[in-house]
């Protein structure tokens, strides 16, 4: 059966079509600039890939150019063929501990959860009630951000504010690049030969979260209430002492300048002045950028910090590490920073095999390290389908 993974954002739509329960990929693409004078569809199929332009106003225009163009190419025989959609969504609150199929108690749960994940919740309910107009009948499943991490114990997901905050406001840490780590904890496990492990997640991207995973289950990770808190970002700051923010507000900074200001001016962007890339941040480090350089040593020394305290979470038992997101797949350069140093604790990388994995899945730990290391293209889509498919088959 024929399963379709979305994955709706603020100005794009990701899709890819599944067939279950094989988890065979069947096309897979990217839909971007949507509500811009001109949208354009990159549509990949083996190793083929193809762009198509079109005047995209709005997501559920976006989501008939997709069918169409699935119908069109016959990588679909018709619309019918779409046994049931898959979505990401990216909060799951307090309510979703795991995947849910999508009823209108489910969509009022994910839109009142608006205000925590402004940027994505409105625009993964969009694309629910899309699909819910272009296929009707078929079943939408909810896969959510949040929920591989809602077994972390209440030491790690309470913060120390008062109770009636906690109570009231629902504030706690949630974590998210849930979906990705889940895939990493089980894809490693598997490498390693394993039922379950204990793992480190590395998700570095645009957004980066690390994940310290015991047996499988997530047990503490760096993001928190908010996709704010924790590593040094592209864009954002990570930590951070909540005095500044109020300091900020003293001196008239509105909230709007201080969302722009964590959200979009930060991290390695804000420091080096250069690029949210990290290609081109790297780039220009080597070439003796200072402002740069800077703001690599920044992004790796956080790392390097929650990766140590992750491995004392664990107890020293980490079976692997693995590295995962467009920075952790692309970038031996800033994954042989982050592990330098850490052979008196069975870390050791290969440096011929580090620089041989750009993009595709592979080992890059010497033999003489105790704890493996790996390099996992990020697949979230093919957890949803999975996690669909074991839903609408119960």
């Amino acid at each position: 059966m024929k399963i379709l993974v979305l994955d709706f954002r603020i100005y794009s739509i990701e899709y890819e079509i599944f067939e279950m329960p094989r988890c065979g990929e069947i096309c897979r693409g990217v839909l971007e600039h949507i509500g811009f004078e001109q949208s354009v569809l990159t549509h990949c199929y083996g190793n083929q890939t193809k762009k198509i332009a079109g005047d995209i106003y709005n997501h559920t225009e976006g989501l008939k150019f997709i069918l169409d163009t699935l119908e069109s190419g016959k990588y679909i025989s018709s619309r019918d063929e779409i046994f049931a959609v898959g979505h990401r969504v990216i909060h799951g609150g307090w309510s979703f501990t795991s995947s849910v199929i999508v009823n209108n108690d489910v969509k009022k749960e994910i839109y009142n959860d608006f205000l925590i994940a402004p940027i994505h919740n409105p625009y993964n309910f969009m694309g629910i009630e899309a699909a819910e107009k272009l296929l009707p009948g078929k079943p939408n499943v909810a896969v959510f951000d949040t929920s591989f991490h809602q077994t972390m114990p209440e030491v790690a997901y309470r913060y120390a504010l008062p109770e009636r905050i906690f109570n009231e406001y629902k504030i706690r840490k949630y974590g998210f690049h849930g979906i990705s780590h889940k895939y990493v904890s089980e894809r490693t496990a598997k490498m390693l030969n394993k039922k379950s492990a204990n793992i480190i997640s590395l998700h570095l991207g645009a957004g980066s979260s690390i994940c310290a995973i015991k047996k499988g289950k997530s047990i503490e990770t760096s993001m928190g209430f908010t996709p704010i808190e924790g590593l040094v970002m592209t864009n954002r700051p990570g930590d951070i002492d909540a005095g500044v923010l109020l300091y900020l507000l003293k001196r008239g900074w509105s909230a709007e300048e201080l969302n722009s200001c964590i959200n979009k001016e930060s991290g390695v962007c804000g420091i080096s002045g250069i690029s949210d890339g990290m290609k081109e941040v790297v780039e220009a480090a080597e070439s003796g950028n200072e402002k740069a350089e800077l703001a690599l040593d920044i992004f790796v020394y956080h790392i390097r910090k929650y990766l140590g305290s992750y491995y004392f979470l664990l107890g020293g038992d980490v079976d692997a590490i693995s590295f995962t997101g467009g920075i952790g797949d692309n970038s031996p350069f800033i994954r042989r920073r982050i592990l330098a140093g850490y052979e008196k604790f069975g870390i050791k990388i290969d440096s011929s095999l580090n620089k041989g994995i750009i993009g595709v899945e592979g080992r890059i730990n010497s033999s003489k390290s105790k704890i493996k290391i790996f390099v996992l293209p990020k697949n979230e889509k093919v957890v949803i389908a999975k996690e669909t498919l074991k839903l609408i088959t119960k």
